[in-house]
């Protein structure tokens, strides 16, 4: 057995010391600026109430492996592991690509993959803005850290006290508490006392001695932390570490909850204790020992240890991305491995343990003793094993499930068991990607449908004319609209009249033409006693470009169709969703549904609505802006409600606007607000939890006036349920 030792840069930590322990210097509150209700609310003439951001961007892939080669390009919320698929394309070498689409405001960062016809993929990691570029050149797969949008906290407003350029102990126990500037001292703390670390700390000592209620302790974006010893043994407490430049000086032991978003580093040994913590990482984390994992460790970006990787006894140890141990990794507990492992010296799974070896996982280690078992996939997929040097199999040791163990020398001692389909080879292919820089074997590049676009990028193998999907908001979420439905007299503002979930995919071709669309919807309240239709105008398509839709309600004889299902009369092509809701709800009683929280609640089905065209349609035709849902209210056709500054249909009572309430002013393309600027209609991009009935939406949710008045560049996370966001009581 060979040893490995790799010399590793360690991260070094300036840290300016306060030279005399200033007074605290509490923050105090601003006075009040706002309006405290939002029929006093004046908005600015631009702003739509929008919580989403419209993004164009340019992909060129600049270098390929062979002229025309093709590939797919996929935009991601978060890291594509445990995201959700926003959009894609399809883009051959040398040429660029143009992709709209929208996300959440408050999205920080979206993720580009590009995925060549091998499966060998790269990943850029961007800010989020209105305009982006990305580039990519056949280097080798970036390992672009997972990252987590930020914090969304400060030290400038929720603080009870600021401590600023402070030098000394301190003993917390409650309230909200920022250190700014240059800290210096220990910490004791208990209760449920939260912390959070603004500036440059040196802290000798933490010590964190509260359990029930818990301690939080934030170090937040742009600090730097140097803390020399942690007592941080209560399972009930969490650290949460937004910080580049976090470092333990002599080790740290987890017994709480550590969730790691940014860089840390260990000059030591990292332990997580035993009992009912855990260490989630979704950045970096480097050891300079051992990492000793006795409880649950997820890992879902990069870990790098100079020491023995050692998970043990009865913890759980799953890794999302990549794990590097340079000494030993000793499987005494069970592991998950759904992606890289490397190890620069010896394997060891223990007896009675087992090594679990996902589909595309790799292990790959200089020598592997087996006296458990690895584990692949039940079913589908297939895990390797690569062993650079000498492989034992013991006569405890077994190998089952869909995995190959690949030594190219041979396997040097083999008493074990070797379970079908489990196999002693070195056939299968496993494609770079940014978690697995070395990636496994020779790809085989299949296009069955002859289409140009190979079957492992090409949602639709089988099938020439379709290659991929797109989708608002993503694959995974839906996107909420809420209506109040007294236009053009002012609502309550507690939109729920109508709140429905949607979901909307695209179906695109290999020349990223739009050739389908699905629709699906969930009718979550009705806090009305009007009976409301929905439907939708495509802006920019004609009605002759529809070859059909299925999937209507329409049970009330209100609407004339065309041949196509588009609705007779329109210029422009307008999808009635359904007429009246009844058929799609199942109430418990009452004329309210869903919006009163003394009620019981009620079911709804799920819509799928089906939309196909002539001819394929430009995918800037077809986007997320160019699709208007509406309301008509109470069967007249005429009396529509659309989003702030969307069109209404050729079907809509002109005379109405500008009416009461109503401000429209077709001339300057004005439509759907009051003399203040407020919508009939607001869009929230997910499930929405909406007002209750008569319940103001700023009422319900704390910031929503904060995020309205900045014209949406403030809290453009309004809605998430987050400490001191909402008011659960006005919240159905």
């Amino acid at each position: 057995m060979k040893k490995h030792l790799f010399p590793v840069a360690l991260f070094s930590l300036i840290l300016g010391l306060g030279a005399c322990q200033k007074e605290i210097q509490p923050i105090e509150p601003e006075a009040p600026s706002l309006p405290t209700n939002i029929y006093d609310l004046k908005v600015s003439e631009t702003f739509n109430f929008k919580s989403t951001r419209d993004i164009r961007m340019r992909v060129l892939v600049e270098k390929g492996n062979y002229a025309g080669e093709v590939y797919r390009v996929n935009i991601y919320d978060d890291f594509p592991t445990i995201a959700n698929l926003i959009t894609s394309g399809i883009i051959e070498v040398g040429s660029e690509l143009e992709l709209e689409f929208r996300i959440p405001s408050a999205l920080e960062y979206i993720y580009v993959e590009k995925v060549s016809s091998t499966g060998a993929r790269e990943l850029q990691r961007l800010t989020a803005a209105n305009y982006l570029a990305a580039k990519f050149q056949n280097q080798a797969p970036l390992v672009t850290m997972k990252g987590q949008p930020g914090s969304g906290l400060d030290c400038n407003t929720g603080c009870s006290t600021t401590y600023n350029n402070y030098s000394g102990n301190l003993s917390l126990s409650s309230g909200t508490i920022c250190l700014t500037g240059t800290y210096s001292g220990s910490l004791t703390l208990s209760g449920s006392v939260t912390v959070r670390i603004c500036g440059t700390a040196n802290i000798g000592n933490i010590n964190i001695n509260g359990s029930n209620p818990a301690v939080t302790m934030y170090f937040l974006e742009n600090s730097i932390v140097s803390i020399s010893n942690a007592n941080f043994n209560s399972t009930n407490n969490s650290m949460l570490n937004y910080s580049d430049s976090l470092s333990f000086s002599s080790g740290f032991s987890i017994g709480g909850t550590f969730t790691n978003n940014a860089k840390m580093s260990v000059h030591g040994n990292m332990n997580i204790n035993s009992g009912a913590p855990d260490l989630i990482n979704n950045g970096e984390i480097y050891v300079e020992d051992d990492l000793n994992n006795n409880e649950i460790l997820v890992n879902n970006n990069y870990i790098f240890v100079n020491g023995k990787l050692k998970p043990n006894g009865s913890s759980t140890t799953t890794n999302n991305c990549q794990i590097y141990s340079v000494d030993d990794f000793d499987v005494n507990s069970t592991f998950y491995n759904y992606g890289y492992v490397k190890c620069y010296n010896e394997t060891k799974v223990a007896g009675s343990e087992t090594f679990y070896n996902y589909s595309g996982a790799l292990l790959s280690t200089e020598d592997l003793v087996i006296n458990g078992t690895v584990n692949g996939p039940s079913s589908s997929g297939l895990g390797t094993v690569k062993v650079a040097d000498n492989t034992t199999i013991n006569s405890s040791g077994t190998l089952s499930g869909r995995v190959e163990l690949c030594d190219s020398s041979g396997v040097n001692t083999n008493n074990g068991t070797i379970s079908s389909p489990a196999s002693l080879s070195c056939g299968n292919y496993i494609a770079t990607n940014a978690c697995n820089p070395e990636g496994f074997g020779t790809a085989t590049i299949t296009d069955t449908d002859g289409d140009g676009v190979a079957d492992n990028i090409d949602d639709y193998p089988n099938d020439a004319t379709r290659a991929y999907n797109s989708y608002y908001p993503s694959a995974g979420t839906y996107s909420t609209i809420g209506y109040e439905d007294l236009w053009p007299s002012q609502g309550d503002y507690d939109f729920n009249d109508l709140v429905i979930s949607y979901r909307i995919k695209k179906v695109l071709n290999a020349s990223n033409n739009v050739v389908e669309m699905y629709t699906t919807y969930l009718v979550r309240a009705i806090g009305a006693t009007y009976d409301n239709g929905f439907g939708f105008q495509l802006d920019a398509i004609n009605p002759s470009e529809i070859s059909g839709i299925t999937g209507q309600s329409l049970t009330q004889s209100l609407i004339s169709l065309n041949a196509n299902k588009t609705e007779s009369g329109q210029n422009k092509a307008v999808v009635i969703v359904y007429d009246s809701p009844e058929p799609l709800i199942n109430r418990v009683s009452g004329s309210m549904f869903n919006t009163i929280k003394s009620n019981a609640s009620g079911s709804f089905d799920t819509l799928s609505l089906y939309v196909g065209f002539t001819t394929p349609i430009l995918a800037s035709r077809l986007t997320i802006d160019k699709v208007n849902p509406f309301i008509f209210v109470d069967g007249q056709r005429g009396v529509e409600v659309h989003l702030p500054d969307m069109v209404p249909t050729d079907k809509a009572n002109t005379q109405l606007l500008g009416t009461k309430n109503d401000s429209s002013n077709p001339s300057l393309g004005r439509y759907y607000k009051t003399g203040n600027n407020l919508p009939y209609v607001i869009e929230v991009p997910a499930t929405f939890d909406y007002p209750a009935e008569k319940e103001s939406i700023s009422d319900a949710y704390t910031y929503f006036i904060n995020w309205a008045a900045s014209g949406g560049t403030s809290y453009t996370n309004w809605y998430e349920n987050l400490s001191g966001y909402r008011n659960a009581n006005k919240i159905y």
